[in-house]
């Protein structure tokens, strides 16, 4: 009996050890411990800083060289290119002509041709000028008046002789057209010349007499310029040449040059008396086929495109009338200024004060 008094006295102790670390755990659980802790919380407010670090020096004019030299590059290359399409379109058919038309000299730089397209850009917002001349007007007097309807007035190059008249170039200034004077020259090969050729085996006196003769058939009509009728052999003699240059002189009148040569010394003579110069681009209808054509008038538009004009040359035949009637249309859309060739030789050349005087 004492001995189990003992084992419960043990049990009750035990109990009460149990009872006591249960208590212990428990309020461990509901309440932390002494020892831990929270890191408390705070917000800093860090004003914010823009710091700009500019170029070196050295890094800006480096890289105003690198786009210098990356312009002057593509400009070297849109001329280049430029001179490839010209030379790959002229397949000259004049009557004299048996070999394809030059590569056109270089009468501009590259400089002077990005200072022309900018100005072409700033007169005309953006878009860029075509000038088409129609050669031989007068000759034949139907598709002479098919041109002179065309919807839009363009430049109108009249022949010295046959039935080309005044009273037709008078019509043609009344429906706004430019007008200028188609000269017959002589041609290398042999070709059926109009009465009265100027040729280098004239005289001082004969070439100034005759080409004034010429002039003065259609005085006091407000001609602007002229160009070469045939002339592959007239245009590569700078003597000739220069006794007509100083006749445009002396009046204020343009030289078109039309390139039936290679050899053409018309930009350099032209300069060396001071004359506004400017040459031929395409020949448009060396075939009198509508698609032909038109494939010649797009050639135009390209070349207008990469240099800021272009100028091409047709005559008064019955499929270059229906071309240009129906490439007109939308040239506005295509950022085209179809313009007489008197405006854009003034573009060209500003440098010069000319067309002063009616002739």
């Amino acid at each position: 009996m004492k001995k189990f008094k003992r084992s419960w006295v043990v049990a009750l102790i035990l109990l009460s050890i149990a009872l006591v670390e249960g208590f212990i755990v428990l309020v461990d659980l509901l309440r932390p411990a002494p020892n831990k802790f929270q890191l408390a919380e705070a917000e800093i407010n860090v004003p914010q800083r823009s710091v700009e670090v500019p170029q070196f020096v050295f890094e800006n004019k480096q890289i105003k060289k690198l786009n210098t030299a990356l312009q002057n590059l593509e400009d070297s290359l849109n001329n280049s290119l430029l001179d490839k399409i010209i030379s790959l379109s002229e397949d000259v058919k004049e009557p004299e002509a048996t070999e394809k038309a030059p590569v056109e000299e270089k009468t501009q730089t590259i400089s002077e041709n990005i200072a022309v397209k900018s100005r072409i850009n700033n007169v005309t917002g953006g878009k860029v000028m075509v000038a088409v001349i129609i050669d031989d007007m007068g000759v034949s007097v139907p598709h002479t008046r098919d041109i002179l309807s065309l919807p839009r007035p363009i430049t109108a190059s009249f022949l010295t002789y046959g039935a080309a008249n005044r009273k037709q170039v008078q019509e043609a200034k009344a429906k706004n057209f430019e007008v200028m004077l188609h000269v017959p020259m002589m041609p290398h090969a042999k070709a059926d010349l109009a009465p009265v050729t100027l040729s280098p085996n004239m005289s001082e006196s004969e070439i100034k007499g005759d080409f004034i003769a010429m002039l003065d058939r259609y005085k006091g009509l407000g001609m602007k310029g002229i160009n070469n009728h045939m002339g592959s052999l007239f245009t590569e003699d700078a003597k000739s040449l220069g006794y007509v240059m100083q006749i445009l002189k002396d009046r204020g009148l343009f030289f078109l040059d039309s390139k039936t040569t290679s050899k053409s010394v018309g930009a350099k003579v032209a300069a060396e008396y001071g004359v506004p110069y400017i040459a031929r681009d395409v020949f448009l209808d060396n075939e009198n086929d509508y698609d032909y054509i038109m494939k010649q008038l797009h050639l135009t538009e390209k070349i207008a495109h990469m240099r800021g004009y272009a100028v091409a040359i047709g005559h008064p035949r019955s499929q270059t009338y229906l071309a240009l009637r129906d490439w007109m249309n939308g040239l506005s859309d295509r950022k085209i200024r179809l313009v007489r060739l008197g405006d854009l030789v003034r573009e060209v050349n500003k440098k010069f004060d000319f067309m002063k005087k009616s002739s």
